[in-house]
């Protein structure tokens, strides 16, 4: 239910911006919203002694920007600064409107990037966890042979989870991606504490 919510938002968001007549000059402004709709449901559900973080925050010690942390719910950023103490973070959250696009060439770059940031606060910090999540992501290709970006993203940041909820070529959801996303933040949320 609250995925078809979600869904319903950014379209009807999209359709008021015009953002479907000219796509990729809206490419930041989409992402923005993106995030800023991921985050009010997000905070709905996640427990009451955790909040999110306002978009674009960093981990002191790391100069890579994530577009939402949920942390500790009396935890302030330092001083001039959107970053928040490794020890008051839970998970990090990093948000794409359309996914990841590029040649299959430097896909793996591309993408490996993003896995690399998780790493890096992940080895000085292991209770801090991160996932991917997207709203669109193409997965049913039209031609054989063409790239299948959801899997790809899968399976290159692998160990760390993501969420697509919706099929960008077909425009169908990819049912129950909310419901998954909102039990693994949780549970990871609950090891963090242990």
């Amino acid at each position: 239910m609250t995925q078809e919510k979600i869904v319903a938002l950014m379209e009807e968001v999209k359709e008021k911006a015009s953002i479907k007549e000219k796509p990729k000059k809206w490419n930041k402004y989409y992402g923005d919203m993106c995030v800023r709709i991921f985050g009010e449901f997000i905070s709905k559900e996640i427990p009451d002694k955790y909040t999110l973080s306002s978009p674009n925050a960093y981990i002191e010690g790391f100069p890579t920007e994530f577009d939402l942390l949920i942390i500790d719910k009396d935890a302030s950023p330092k001083k001039y600064t959107n970053a928040y103490c490794p020890k008051d973070v839970g998970v990090g959250i990093e948000i794409k409107a359309r996914g990841i696009f590029g040649r299959r060439e430097n896909l793996e770059k591309i993408i490996g990037n993003i896995k690399g940031n998780f790493d890096a606060v992940r080895n000085d910090h292991p209770r801090i966890d991160f996932v991917y999540l997207t709203y669109e992501e193409v997965n049913c290709t039209k031609r054989k042979g063409s790239i299948q970006y959801l899997d790809e993203t899968i399976k290159i940041l692998e160990p760390y989870k993501v969420f697509c909820l919706k099929e960008s070529r077909t425009v169908e959801e990819i049912e129950g991606e909310w419901e998954k996303l909102v039990l693994y933040l949780n549970n990871s949320l609950q090891k963090g504490d242990s």
